[in-house]
């Protein structure tokens, strides 16, 4: 008999309380395993000891910037992709990071999101 499959885990790092709502109760629908950080810190963190396949990374966090974030995952985990959640209208600069597979800008269709986290997830090894 074999195992059953480890789910796969998504870290959300939002200091928005709201977002982590609706993300969490999305992912009981989805059969998501998610993480939280409230702030960059935590998300850096986080993503140390959780592992995650994916990141849902918001632009505007206490601490660090989800753009500081991006920097620091080049030089350690660019291998992780990364959805970016931003209310910024010029999203220009974001360009220059390769793990980045979207930029969704508030606010965003739930339903979107949530078939690119799946796909995301079907891709993750």
């Amino acid at each position: 008999m074999s195992e059953p499959q480890k789910k796969k885990k998504v870290l959300v790092a939002d200091d928005d309380e709201a977002i982590q709502i609706c993300m969490e109760d999305i992912s009981l629908q989805e059969g998501w395993d998610l993480v939280f950080a409230h702030d960059g810190e935590e998300c850096l963190q986080q993503i140390e000891k959780e592992g995650p396949v994916l990141i849902v990374l918001d632009q505007r966090m206490p601490k660090m910037t989800g753009e500081e974030v991006l920097v620091r995952l080049q030089e350690t985990h660019k291998e992780v992709p990364v959805i970016l959640i931003s209310a910024e209208k010029d999203l220009s600069r974001f360009r220059r990071f390769p793990s980045i597979v979207r930029v969704l800008t508030k606010p965003f269709d739930l339903d979107a999101f949530v078939d690119l986290v799946n796909q995301q997830l079907q891709k993750a090894v």
